[in-house]
């Protein structure tokens, strides 16, 4: 999910032969709620509302059992980390 727009991410699912859906939140709500803003961008900036790199893993009823997200976007997750997250219960 990012900010950008549903046409936006349509060409570039397209531009680069993405076959799953890409997530459109153009006002950053759904972003700020989830605490995903990148933080220090002034509202009125044309990049507020940028999100941070994130993944989430959600059991079968929809409830997040893992979240990794950190508001630098250098540092993510190790693929281990989140291939445990996924196969535990």
């Amino acid at each position: 999910m990012t900010n950008d727009d549903a046409d936006v991410h349509k060409s570039f699912a397209a531009d680069e032969k993405i076959g799953y859906t890409l997530l459109s939140d153009p006002k950053a709500e759904i972003i700020g709620a989830f605490g995903l803003i990148k933080p220090g961008v002034l509202k009125s900036s044309s990049w507020y509302g940028v999100a941070v790199p994130a993944i989430f893993v959600a059991d079968t009823n929809g409830v997040i059992s893992h979240r990794f997200s950190t508001h630098n976007y250098r540092d993510r997750p190790d693929v281990d980390r989140v291939l445990a997250a996924l196969s535990s219960k």
